[in-house]
């Protein structure tokens, strides 16, 4: 491929081959640019946040404050980009006025994790890839993912029944006060991956709209999602029983009703390739400063020839243990070079997709995903599954009862058993959507602490941490 001039200039050498189209870097990094601004421009609420503002008594002085969840991935990092190159020609243009600023917020899970995401920041500034007038109009804001369970007065013990798949909770203090109820807790009761993958995309989820919530002059959230992501996302929630959020969880037009129609949700990537957005990274330098993630050089022209004579394990990975998101993934990334036109495909079906016609105006929200329940999962549930086991009737059957009781299993049975008795006694009802019931079924003591998402959860202080010049 050397020597293969760019289709856009017809000047430069082409870089990067996408689509079946050759750009220079320079045309390359205009293609992405454009089709994220394209999408911040959408209608005229988004536009208003990101342009230059003038007049008397505008808020803020009409500078907006951008979410941006940053996660130092090639698709963070190249959102952030447009942002700024956006940023440096409102003050060229403008005179030294700009029409928003961004708030970085990075959810970190230990102490090494938020290491590792400063080292990677400070590199960042340390470099001349940016100026001193763009980190003025950047807040980088670590927290700590154990500010979930932080509001300890706000915890209940969601608990599942075994046999009617029905669901009820009781308030939940922690038995030691000096003690604190953690993350690894949760996900170390999780059965499987995938079920962690959940849980962990629903708490770092929460942590950034719990963080918008509070700002109050913050009305968008700029999901740096690709077109890839989107598309495993929306395959994951059908395989997992979850296709009624679809719509919702794509919504970019209405408010979030769940966090008081503070915010919107914005995702202006979904135009582009994962591969895309990683080719982006490599002709910007931005590469080098990723961290937890492995830039690929697929549509680096450069590297092509290399990479198909020299590697033989290209698109080979184990699917043991896989999530389905990453199954999903790894579906689409084998596919992106030559039939990308699936992804986009996958993305334009869910994007047409509305939500469920609610025939029942009393239905509820999912007490952990806080997604719409629009049909009664747990009567579904029972008409496709029996639960019920046979009475113990003969000697032998009560001698292997009884061993059964006395093993590892039995003791932990018969702890869900008094739990579940005492819950249903001095519980209250509990909804749960059929995705959340699945999960919380494949639990062993078929339990869960989760935060009450109220008002008060919603106003206390998150543990966060800014870096600031």
């Amino acid at each position: 491929m050397s020597g293969v001039k760019c289709k856009r200039c017809k000047e430069n050498d082409a870089t990067v081959k996408s689509r079946k189209e050759p750009f220079c870097g320079n045309c390359f990094i205009k293609f992405v640019s454009l089709k994220q601004r394209k999408l911040m421009m959408t209608d005229e609420f988004y536009r208003d946040h990101f342009k230059v503002l003038y007049g008397k008594d505008l808020p803020n002085d009409g500078v907006s404050k951008i979410i941006l969840p940053f996660d130092y991935s090639s698709s963070s990092f190249s959102a952030l980009d447009v942002l700024i190159s956006l940023l440096k020609e409102q003050r060229a243009q403008h005179r030294g006025r700009v029409g928003f600023k961004v708030e970085l917020v990075t959810i970190y899970k230990s102490e090494e994790e938020l290491d590792s995401f400063k080292e990677s920041c400070d590199l960042l500034k340390k470099s001349d890839i940016y100026d001193a007038e763009v980190w003025s109009q950047l807040n980088a804001h670590f927290i700590n993912a154990e500010s979930f369970f932080n509001d300890t007065n706000g915890l209940e013990q969601i608990v599942l029944h075994n046999e009617d798949f029905d669901s009820m909770g009781m308030d939940y203090n922690i038995p030691d006060e000096s003690a604190q109820y953690k993350i690894e807790s949760l996900l170390a009761s999780c059965p499987n991956r995938n079920t962690r993958n959940d849980m962990w995309i629903f708490i770092v989820t929460h942590l950034v709209k719990k963080f918008t919530y509070q700002q109050k002059d913050s009305q968008i959230i700029l999901w740096a999602h690709s077109m890839t992501k989107l598309a495993d996302h929306i395959i994951g929630l059908i395989v997992k029983g979850r296709g009624a959020q679809i719509a919702a969880s794509l919504d970019s037009m209405d408010f979030d009703h769940n966090y008081d129609d503070r915010f919107k949700n914005l995702f202006p990537l979904k135009n582009t390739l994962l591969s895309e957005l990683d080719a982006y990274c490599i002709i910007t330098g931005l590469d080098k400063y990723t961290v937890n993630y492995a830039v690929r050089s697929d549509l680096i022209i450069e590297d092509t020839d290399i990479n198909e004579t020299n590697d033989p394990n290209k698109n080979v990975r184990l699917v043991k243990n896989m999530t389905i998101n990453e199954l999903a993934r790894k579906y689409f990334d084998d596919i992106e070079g030559e039939y990308s036109n699936i992804i986009a495909t996958v993305l334009r079906t869910g994007d047409k997709l509305k939500p469920p016609i609610i025939e029942n105006k009393d239905c509820y929200k999912c007490s952990i995903c806080l997604n719409t329940i629009y049909s009664n999962p747990s009567e579904w549930l029972r008409n496709i599954a029996i639960n019920k086991g046979h009475p113990v009737e003969t000697d032998e059957e009560r001698d292997l009862y009884k061993l059964w009781e006395e093993s590892q299993v039995g003791i932990q049975t018969g702890e869900y058993l008094k739990l579940k008795e005492k819950t249903w006694n001095e519980g209250r009802n509990i909804s749960l959507c059929y995705g959340c019931i699945i999960n919380l079924n494949g639990i062993k003591t078929r339990e869960i602490i989760w935060p009450k998402h109220e008002e008060e959860e919603l106003q206390s202080i998150l543990n966060e941490y800014e870096l600031r010049d």
